[in-house]
């Protein structure tokens, strides 16, 4: 079991708090192991296994609870003997249907410290804003960062030189379950090869209630073909019409609405970063994790600008930031990442080798007169500064040097 101590971090103040502890992410992104380092957490303070029940819904032992009576009556049972505080850990929890009503029953009748993960943010969001609202908190859960990765893969098939372990991460991915096959390359990408398809029919498919599956990975492969690239919903119909497929604008902005609640695709909107307004053309589609898009026929080292990009872009999103792309003028800035009061840009690109790439990439901060940092990202061994705009290697930025 691989440790994750960012995400403890931030679930620590809230642990024995009466607030439900919502971890949200792709199927597979680590939500049930970081269940059981809270557990085992507990049980380092002296928690009695008795007022701990866990939960996974997925799992045939839970094969009878489908719904928010029989999964009321079942927890009642198990923790009549609790002394104290009842410790609850359930499992996507959205395969039990009317959840929240059992949910917040358990939150008045037990002293209860309660745990849910889901992977799908439509029925979570709506269903805690409706019945618990102001009681709960979201932790975003996200496959291996480049820093976890690195750490697993060291520690699971033995030391690597970081930059052949960030060309296995470029096309491997990050989702934890590779270090129980020992980053087999062929094991691996059949997994998630799997995985894709999983999450396309089971938690996109069906939570969305979508009839045409075919059309909808069809748009799904698509968008994860442009990624990094600006496209809107007339470039994906032109494509849907090419193949013979009519498909009109709504049905193919529910798609994708659908992926995001799904965390399979993250769009990051378009904003004038002069006027700071949001533009309603033309945005950006990010797969959850890079691995995804190898396995299912798209070759990341063919496209390893775009890549990188969202590698970047998922990064930035692990590390708190709102993300949009900015508009600058008639350039591009590949990322306006904004925390708190604060503010970062980023650009993104492969290798600044020619002074024709070196102008374009530092040049598209053009404009942008404020004073907050701005950097280059690439994977130039030794990355220039010009006109006080940083340049950074992308390993080192992953790895927090």
């Amino acid at each position: 079991m691989i440790d994750r101590p960012a995400y403890l971090d931030q679930i620590r103040p809230f642990i024995g708090k009466n607030i439900i502890k919502v971890l949200v992410g792709a199927r597979r992104s680590g939500k049930s192991t970081l269940l059981q380092l809270i557990a085992n957490q507990l049980r380092a303070e002296g928690v009695p296994e008795r007022n701990m029940l866990h939960l996974n819904f997925e799992s045939d032992s839970c094969a009878g609870l489908t719904d928010a009576a029989s999964l009321s009556v079942y927890v009642h049972d198990r923790v009549a003997n609790a002394d104290g505080k009842v410790r609850l850990f359930l499992d996507e929890i959205q395969e039990v249907d009317h959840w929240e009503k059992a949910v917040r029953s358990f939150m008045v009748d037990y002293d209860a410290d309660i745990y849910l993960t889901g992977s799908n943010a439509r029925m979570l969001s709506s269903d805690l804003a409706t019945y618990i609202t102001g009681r709960y908190v979201t932790i975003d859960v996200y496959p291996f960062s480049f820093a976890e990765f690195l750490d697993a893969y060291r520690t699971s098939a033995g030391d690597i030189d970081e930059r052949a372990a960030f060309r296995r991460y470029v096309t491997q991915g990050g989702f934890p379950f590779l270090t129980d096959l020992s980053f087999n390359e062929q094991a691996s990408e059949q997994y998630l090869n799997d995985l894709f398809a999983t999450i396309l029919f089971k938690d996109v498919v069906r939570h969305a209630g979508i009839r045409d599956a075919d059309a909808l990975e069809r748009v799904i492969r698509y968008v994860l073909a442009e990624e990094g690239h600006l496209i809107t919903l007339a470039n994906i119909a032109a494509y849907m019409k090419s193949e013979h497929r009519k498909i009109t604008s709504d049905t193919i902005a529910g798609y994708l609405n659908a992926a995001a609640k799904a965390f399979l695709i993250y769009r990051v909107p378009r904003e004038d970063a002069i006027g700071k307004r949001t533009l309603k053309v033309n945005e950006k589609y990010y797969v959850v994790d890079q691995g995804l898009r190898q396995a299912i026929g798209l070759n990341n080292a063919n496209a390893i600008d775009q890549v990188l990009e969202g590698i970047v872009c998922m990064e930035l999103k692990r590390r708190g930031y709102d993300v949009q792309v900015g508009k600058v003028g008639d350039k591009e800035v590949d990322f306006i990442a904004r925390k708190g009061g604060d503010v970062e840009y980023y650009q993104v690109t492969y290798l600044t080798g020619s002074q024709q790439t070196i102008d374009r990439e530092f040049g598209a901060f053009a404009g942008l007169d404020d004073n907050w940092p701005k950097t280059v990202l690439s994977m130039d061994e030794f990355p220039q500064t010009r006109d006080g705009i940083r340049g950074e290697n992308i390993i080192d930025w992953l790895l927090g040097r």
